[in-house]
C-alpha cells in the first residue's frame, strides 16, 4: 500500500459537516451517528485458557463506518516499529524484528483498552488532524464506546495506537537511547539488543511514561532475558540460534487436536463434527507454518485428505 503524510489524509483538517459525509459515504450528524451505534458484547478466552476477555463488537452499519475511516487512517504513514494494525505485518513479523538480539525485555501494558480515554481520542481528530471541535467529537463518537476504546472494532487498534501516538513516541526514544530494537503489537512492547543494556533503568523510564498517560505496565509480565535463552515474543519463540520456532504450547495444541479427529473417526461421529474439528487444526497448522515453514507435514497430509 502506497502510504502519504498524515497531512494528505482525506479527513485532514475537515471542518464541516457536508465534508465529513462525503468522504465517509454516511449523513454523519450527531442523531445518524447514536441511531447506528449498536453493539454486540461477548466473551473470549485469554490465551491462558483460563480468564475471559470482553469484547465490544459493532453492529453491522457501525462497522462499515468505522471501516471507512480506519481505511483512511491506513493510508497514512507510520513508524516502522509499530506491528498492530498494519497491513502485511503480524505477530510473527513481530517476533523476526527480534531474530538477531541476545538481551530482551517484554512489557504489556496493563488493561490497555480499557484505559485508553475518549479525550485522548478526541485529542487526535482535533489537534493531528487538525479537524474542527464538532466534526473530532463526531468522529471520537463513531470509534469510542462509553469513556474508552471497544475492544471489537475495526478501528481499535489503529485508534489506540493515534490516541496515544505522542507516548509511544517517547518509548521509543527511550528504546533509542539504551539501544534497543523496539516493537509494539497492541498492548505488548519489546525492547531487544545484540549487546547488554541496563534493563532496570529502561524498565523505571518506561514505566514513568506510561503513567504520564495513565497507564502502567503488568509488572508480574515484565520479562527480562539474557543471551542463550529462548524467548516467547507475542506468540513466537526466538531461540538462542537465532531463528523462530513454533510455541511448545501451539505444538501441543495441534497434537491433541489431531488425537480428537482421529477418535471422531474411529467413533464414528458425524461428518459436521469431524469438518468442525479439521477447520479448528488446519488454523492451528497454518499459524504454526506461519512461523516454520514445513511444520507437521504428515499431519497436515492426513488432515487436507480428511473428506
Amino acid at each position: 500500500m502506497n502510504r502519504y503524510p498524515i497531512e494528505q489524509c482525506a479527513l485532514y483538517k475537515c471542518v464541516s459537516i457536508k465534508r465529513l459525509e462525503k468522504i465517509l459515504f454516511f449523513e454523519a450528524n450527531k442523531s445518524n451517528i447514536a441511531a447506528i451505534k449498536k453493539y454486540f458484547f461477548f466473551q473470549i478466552d485469554k490465551n491462558n485458557g483460563i480468564d475471559k476477555r470482553n469484547i465490544t463488537a459493532p453492529a453491522r452499519q457501525l462497522k462499515v463506518v468505522q471501516s471507512r475511516v480506519l481505511y483512511l487512517l491506513s493510508k497514512v504513514e507510520r513508524p516502522d516499529w509499530l506491528m498492530s494494525g498494519e497491513k502485511g505485518k503480524s505477530y510473527v513479523d513481530n517476533g523476526r524484528r527480534h531474530v538477531n538480539s541476545n538481551y530482551f525485555l517484554t512489557i504489556d501494558i496493563k488493561s490497555f483498552y480499557d484505559n485508553c480515554k475518549r479525550e485522548y481520542v478526541f485529542r487526535f481528530f482535533k489537534d493531528r488532524l487538525k479537524c474542527s471541535g464538532d466534526i473530532a467529537g463526531l468522529l471520537t463518537d463513531i470509534v469510542t464506546y462509553g469513556e474508552g476504546i471497544p475492544t471489537g472494532c475495526p478501528t481499535s487498534q489503529m485508534i489506540a495506537y493515534y490516541a496515544y501516538e505522542n507516548m509511544f513516541n517517547e518509548i521509543f526514544s527511550a528504546a533509542q537511547k539504551y539501544g534497543c530494537v523496539f516493537t509494539v503489537y497492541v498492548d505488548d512492547m519489546t525492547f531487544s539488543a545484540k549487546e547488554h543494556f541496563d534493563v532496570n533503568a529502561l524498565k523505571k523510564e518506561v514505566d514513568c511514561i506510561l503513567r504520564r498517560y495513565g497507564h502502567k505496565p503488568k509488572y508480574k509480565k515484565m520479562k527480562y532475558f539474557t543471551k542463550g535463552k529462548a524467548v516467547l515474543i507475542t506468540g513466537v519463540v526466538v531461540n538462542k540460534e537465532h531463528k523462530l520456532k513454533v510455541p511448545n504450547k501451539l505444538q501441543k495444541k495441534i497434537y491433541d487436536e489431531f488425537q480428537d479427529i482421529k477418535d471422531v473417526l474411529s467413533e464414528g461421529k458425524t461428518d459436521e463434527e469431524i469438518l468442525g474439528g479439521k477447520a479448528s487444526l488446519h488454523g492451528q497448522l497454518q499459524a504454526a507454518n506461519s512461523i516454520e515453514k514445513g511444520k507437521f507435514p504428515e499431519i497436515k497430509r492426513i488432515v487436507s485428505n480428511i473428506k
